[in-house]
């Protein structure tokens, strides 16, 4: 018998990895009754607010590429951790931040409503992943839902230690570092990594025993004042090689610098305003849902390709909710 007859992770690691978040986790959600269906990962919303994208406008020529070739973006932002939406932030699990971007130049190389001028970034609170490719994506994936994670464990003792370092706890979703994680092509030539660094900090503002204490902080810091973030791109040094489909591999900053080309700024407002998660949680991203010129890199970025926006049509089919793409941000 052919291997690929008996791994379908090896036949065609792309479908059978949208088959295994989709079609098992995210479905299985839903059979249970699960109201609204959520997202397939990144259940939990901690926050969703909105901002501006101010390019530096003193930034070398070579870093204007696609997105990063325009001067400004109103944006949307919606925090959220890698767990079930009932869980403890005692706990928080790995942090992502989905960002927005509204008046960017179609087309994109989005599966859904590629004409919008929007663009998404996805970045999450570690710098590299835990598994190398699409394909080891694929059998973790499938492993994890048998309960069979030992297996994988086993033989990849990295992942263990990787996973326990992503889950490590953050005090704010607001002073947390992010990062793309997966490379992504910056034109015709380079490949680059992003980072959004926090411009503040300090303790959490919510009570240690708050279930929400991430949702605590957050709308009690943007209720108080503004906040803001310097947008990194990470390029690797003249003569610098990196690996692209290695993704727990660190791209080190001696040998890929971090250079500052945009402010996200977050100005002070309301974030539990009437709808405000609502619309938050309706929203779609998509890593693919950006211009050629910054084309997602590496066979786990294929992987979520067709996932994601697979995972979204389900979403908003239950929901009742339009699945096209919003071309201007909510008004506040």
């Amino acid at each position: 018998m052919d291997e690929a007859d008996v791994d379908p992770c090896r036949s065609d690691y792309v479908e059978h990895t949208r088959q295994l978040f989709v079609d098992v986790a995210q479905q299985g959600a839903i059979a249970t009754g699960e109201r609204p269906a959520r997202r397939a990962v990144f259940r939990k919303t901690h926050g969703v607010a909105s901002g501006t994208m101010v390019l530096d406008q003193a930034r070398p020529k070579e870093l204007r590429q696609g997105i990063f070739a325009g001067d400004r973006y109103l944006l949307g932002l919606r925090f959220s951790s890698d767990v079930a939406p009932d869980a403890d932030d005692a706990d928080n699990g790995t942090i992502g931040v989905a960002i927005k971007l509204f008046g960017v130049t179609p087309p994109t190389l989005a599966e859904i409503d590629p004409g919008a001028p929007t663009a998404d970034l996805i970045l999450q609170n570690h710098d590299v992943f835990f598994v190398d490719t699409g394909y080891d994506m694929c059998v973790f994936t499938d492993l994890a839902l048998k309960g069979k994670i030992e297996d994988w464990f086993r033989d990849h003792p990295d992942t263990r230690q990787i996973l326990a370092d992503m889950a490590k706890r953050e005090d704010s979703v607001l002073a947390a570092t992010y990062f793309s994680v997966l490379p992504y092509a910056f034109g015709a030539e380079r490949t680059v990594k992003y980072r959004l660094r926090p411009l503040q900090a300090g303790p959490s503002r919510a009570p240690i025993t708050d279930r929400n204490r991430l949702a605590t902080d957050f709308a009690e810091r943007l209720a108080a004042g503004s906040a803001a973030f310097a947008f990194e791109i990470q390029v690797p040094a003249t003569g610098k090689t990196l690996p692209i489909d290695q993704a727990t591999s660190r791209w080190s900053e001696e040998d890929a610098p971090f250079v500052p080309v945009a402010t996200v700024e977050i100005p002070q407002q309301d974030v539990g305003r009437e709808g405000q998660q609502a619309y938050g949680d309706t929203l779609a991203f998509s890593p693919w849902r950006v211009p050629e010129a910054n084309r997602p890199l590496g066979s786990i970025a294929e992987s979520r390709r067709r996932a994601y926006p697979s995972s979204a049509a389900l979403r908003h089919y239950v929901n009742g909710t339009p699945e096209a793409e919003p071309h201007m941000p909510r008004k506040s």
